[in-house]
């Protein structure tokens, strides 16, 4: 009760400006980021939602209905090629610590990860990067991956390589009384003296569009146990990894938001959509067709005073035509299937040329959009997108990891004492042929041009300590004898002086 009528207090306080109050997000002292790069993401959320409205037209009474539109949302298909080219179940993440790989898959498994970030990597390439969150969950004591979309993420602070500081915003809504009330959650990550903060403040509005009054935590139950500041030392880098789509925002060349597949393509997935429309549109109506004189049209009334149509009203098979003379006759409009399906697979390449994917990645037989199966080459425009976003996956990935272990440390759940390798290795089956990758750099060692560790390397995808274990391996087999740790150690000293 108390808290309501300090609530109260705040709100009145709110209106002659003494209590701090906010319109939108991006209203906030601390957050700079131009507003305009939200109502982008907002745009780009609608077209990979599918959502458009319902398209009107003229019946053959002059009536106005509607009728569905109809969509290919291309989108969605493209984004999601990229996204598993990029990562799929073929990607192996570890580290070279046995005890620490074993906490590591524990909270994989327990996450899902492999099909969470999956399915949250396609929306965030479509619509403007995605955050990973992970935090402990206080109930079961296991760390947890949330997912922040972009409409979600504040950058506070960013260099030319990454973004240190952010804030993100949880929106939770509940019936009180007869009304439904928003309140937002603003989580701040900052950085002070070296030393990192979480900050969180909540706000409250009755409308939808606004954030509302600043209110104390403790008003709702889920953040009653929630502190207003929290001082997290011992940790090395921010509890967020933020991923983009590779390249440069053109749009806003200050924004440390990324762009999203639909941003450069906007006009002409727009335009694929409204072609497929008309498209399936005309097969609808390429029904046998009634031409009439307007002598058919005329209205009569019956005894209750109600009009009697000869034809159905809502259907656009009859035409009226003005004639002095009575006359029906029909014909059968021919489909001009032929012409829409090559606007379609026009724009399609466009696309492909706008997004990074080679020219026939996509292609559209008059009932769905279809992806290429074959085998791409590795110097095709396909290969070097998906290498440019697999850079930043993988380097996304690893901070994620020392995030994981760091939060483990932290809440005394896992602490790993020695140093630790990561190995991300990410299926590369689609663009390269694994034996002539070998051949390839069995001859480069072979003509002392590579060395073994690194072979290895290259070739498995594993860490050098594993790759060093490998090596040994090997030579202990061609000798035919178990090699002591002594012998271990000399060989590495052996293989460093290779290198």
């Amino acid at each position: 009760m108390f808290e309501r009528l300090k609530n109260l207090f705040r709100m009145g306080g709110a209106k002659v400006g003494v209590v701090q109050t906010l319109n939108a997000i991006t209203d906030h002292p601390k957050i700079s980021v131009n507003p305009k790069e939200y109502e982008r993401i907002r745009d780009n959320r609608k077209i990979y939602k599918n959502a458009y409205s319902d398209v009107e037209y003229i019946t053959s009474e002059g009536e106005t209905q509607k009728r569905p539109f109809h969509s290919l949302n291309v989108s969605k298909v493209v984004s999601r090629k990229l996204s598993k080219l990029v990562f799929n179940d073929g990607c192996d993440i570890g580290v070279d610590n046995e005890e620490a790989d074993k906490f590591l898959q524990e909270v994989f498994s327990d996450n899902k990860f492999r099909k969470n970030f999956g399915e949250e990597l396609e929306a965030g390439y479509a619509v403007g990067g995605l955050a990973l969150r992970p935090y402990v969950d206080t109930n079961t004591g296991k760390i947890k991956i949330s997912y922040c979309r972009a409409d979600t993420f504040y950058p506070l602070e960013s260099n030319t390589n990454d973004i240190s500081e952010a804030a993100i915003a949880t929106v939770t809504q509940q019936t009180e009384g007869q009304k439904i009330i928003y309140y937002t959650l603003l989580e701040f990550h900052e950085w002070e003296n070296g030393t990192y903060f979480i900050r969180n403040e909540l706000y409250r509005s009755e409308e939808q569009s606004q954030v509302g009054v600043k209110i104390a935590l403790k008003t709702l139950d889920k953040y009653k146990d929630l502190q207003e500041e929290v001082e997290m030392p011992g940790f090395s880098r921010p509890l967020f990894v933020y991923i983009k789509l590779a390249g440069k925002n053109n749009i806003d060349l200050n924004s440390p938001l990324s762009l999203g597949i639909i941003d450069n393509a906007k006009r002409q997935l727009i335009d694929i959509n409204e072609k497929y429309d008309e498209f399936m549109w005309e097969i609808e109506e390429g029904k046998r067709k009634i031409l009439a004189s307007d002598h058919f049209f005329k209205v009569r009334y019956g005894e209750d005073g109600n009009p009697i149509r000869r034809f159905d009203s809502k259907t656009g098979v009859f035409q009226r035509l003005k004639s002095d003379e009575p006359f029906i006759d029909e014909f059968s409009p021919s489909l001009r299937s032929t012409e829409f399906i090559a606007s379609i697979n026009f724009i399609l390449r466009i696309i492909e040329l706008q997004t990074g994917f080679s020219s026939g990645t996509f292609s559209f037989d008059g009932k769905s959009v279809q992806t290429a199966t074959e085998i791409i080459s590795e110097n095709s425009e396909t290969f070097s997108t998906r290498s440019d976003n697999v850079l930043i996956v993988e380097e996304a990935l690893k901070e994620l990891i020392t995030t994981v272990f760091e939060l483990a440390k932290a809440y005394k759940l896992f602490d790993i004492a020695s140093d630790y390798g990561v190995n991300i290795d990410f299926d590369d089956g689609v663009f390269q042929s694994q034996d002539a990758k070998a051949d390839y750099y069995s001859k480069l060692v072979t003509a002392g041009l590579s060395s073994k560790l690194s072979a290895i390397q290259k070739l498995t995808g594993v860490t050098e300590k594993e790759a060093m274990k490998i090596v040994y391996e090997i030579r202990a087999e061609n000798l035919e004898l178990d090699y002591p740790e002594q012998e271990q150690a000399s060989s590495e000293r052996e293989l460093g002086a290779e290198e």
